[in-house]
């Protein structure tokens, strides 16, 4: 089995051209957007994501909320090569953002021989990034430090305009970098060696430069 999985990056737009048939697909939070051909076999969210950007009744097949990816996490850790971590402990190990949580939530429940990655370069507007850092990194957690606009969307068309997109449905925050490059970089490395421990490949379909090269890169 192989499984398509897409995040909101601008890479995700690959999916538009078609070419992964035979993939499950698994959309991570805004990612449903980019099935507009035929719906996603999964949507996968946190907690805390707006309920202003979910998507319509139709446009997914089943929802993997967090009580069910982590569920999962919890029950399947030992399997996966992690002992002596449970509950959040755990969830920190693998990467605190929801990137991580949806890659093992899906190296646990379908055990495939491929993850694909779209939408996952992490390859932000460092301009924005930079703005972002400079005000206290505006965001969910924190209510975008007073957000007096009726939607997020709004927001952040006001907050970033004037700067070049780097998601492909409009402007967002570069949350992933809340903790830092160098944290993404180390549970990059950690969720390949679990991988290699499973046995299952993962590899990043997306044609754009990226900063990280942990995953293989190869077209699909």
């Amino acid at each position: 089995m192989k499984v398509l999985y897409v995040g909101s990056g601008m890479s995700a737009l690959q999916v538009k051209r078609g070419g992964y048939d035979g993939h499950v697909t698994v959309a991570l939070n805004n990612a449903w957007r980019v099935f507009d051909a035929a719906p996603c076999d999964y949507w996968i969210h946190p907690n805390d994501f707006p309920a202003e950007n979910f998507p319509p009744v139709g446009r997914f097949r089943h929802e993997i909320t967090h009580a069910i990816y982590n569920g999962v996490l919890q029950r399947s850790a030992v399997e996966l090569g992690i002992t002596g971590l449970e509950g959040f402990a755990l969830e920190r190990y693998i990467g605190y953002t929801s990137f991580f949580q949806g890659l093992y939530w899906i190296m646990a429940h379908f055990r495939p021989q491929q993850i694909g990655l779209l939408g996952f370069d992490h390859d932000y507007n460092q301009e924005k990034v930079k703005k972002w850092e400079a005000d206290a990194k505006p965001n969910i957690q924190n209510r975008f430090n007073g957000k007096k606009e009726k939607t997020i969307r709004e927001w952040s068309a006001r907050y970033f305009a004037g700067y070049e997109t780097d998601a492909f449905y409009g402007h967002g925050t570069p949350d992933p970098l809340r903790f830092g490059r160098q944290y993404l970089e180390v549970k990059m490395n950690i969720a390949q060696q679990t991988a290699d421990r499973v046995g299952v490949r993962i590899v990043n379909y997306s044609e754009r430069p990226s900063p990280f090269s942990v995953f293989v890169r190869e077209p699909q």
